[in-house]
């Protein structure tokens, strides 16, 4: 498999996480650059290790992990994206409330199962790596780095967009997103 190949498949690896960042960022204002970068990070950590553990388990997993690992990931975006919806519907908090909810919303737990639910295909991609001889270390890299990236521009993206709008309708956005995510998981 050639470097061009990779980069393409890392790019489409990144495009969930594109996603959900541009969720995180349409949620709220009140959400910390930190906390939003700790979020890229994780993406790009989980995509690479899943894509990892992909190639090293392989086919002998795969049966299960798709059956199993696929509606679970479906069940954490469809959760989080209907709490970002009632949030949205009802929570009538003042703005500074409302920002340090947006702001306890993404807790460290949150971030995880957001890393886990878009990593799922990443292991899907690791085994096909495995059959295909590819370069795994920059194979992870690239998965890894496009992660991130894709994490930190899609918050900005989010973020901005946010501003521009000032209503609920960007965090019903995000949350109708992460469903939409969540559904074409198990389609």
């Amino acid at each position: 498999m050639g470097i061009i190949e990779i980069i393409i498949i890392a790019i489409v690896e990144a495009m969930d996480c594109f996603a959900v960042a541009i969720a995180t960022g349409l949620s709220k204002s009140g959400i910390k650059y930190s906390r939003a970068m700790l979020q890229a990070v994780s993406f790009g950590v989980f995509q690479g290790v899943m894509t990892l553990l992909g190639f090293f388990l392989g086919s002998f997993a795969e049966r299960w992990f798709n059956a199993v690992g696929t509606p679970i990931a479906c069940a954490i975006l469809c959760i989080l994206g209907l709490r970002m919806i009632w949030g949205a519907i009802h929570g009538d908090a003042g703005e500074k409330e409302g920002e340090e909810i947006a702001a306890k919303n993404l807790t460290i737990v949150n971030i995880l199962l957001l890393s886990v639910a878009t990593s799922i295909d990443a292991f899907a991609v690791g085994i096909s790596f495995a059959f295909v001889n590819a370069n795994m270390v920059f194979a992870t890299s690239a998965i890894a780095f496009a992660s991130f990236a894709m994490g930190v521009i899609g918050y900005e993206m989010g973020r901005h967009a946010a501003k521009r709008f000032k209503t609920k309708i960007p965090e019903i956005i995000a949350g109708i997103i992460l469903i939409a995510i969540g559904v074409k998981m198990i389609m």
